[in-house]
């Protein structure tokens, strides 16, 4: 099983990975969009196993 350590770690790359990234075209937006609600529903979990903490 995987840590909160290693979910942070991935996160960063990602941040890392979208700081350093120019979309082009309707593809990267498409992208840019799952990314986006993938974040959402990460976020929401996240949030939600804090607050039963």
């Amino acid at each position: 099983m995987q840590s909160l350590k290693d979910a942070l770690a991935l996160l960063e790359q990602v941040e890392k990975i979208l700081t350093n990234y120019n979309p082009k075209g309707d593809e990267d937006r498409n992208l840019l969009n799952l990314l986006i609600s993938k974040n959402m529903k990460i976020e929401a979990e996240a949030y939600a196993k804090y607050l039963r903490s």
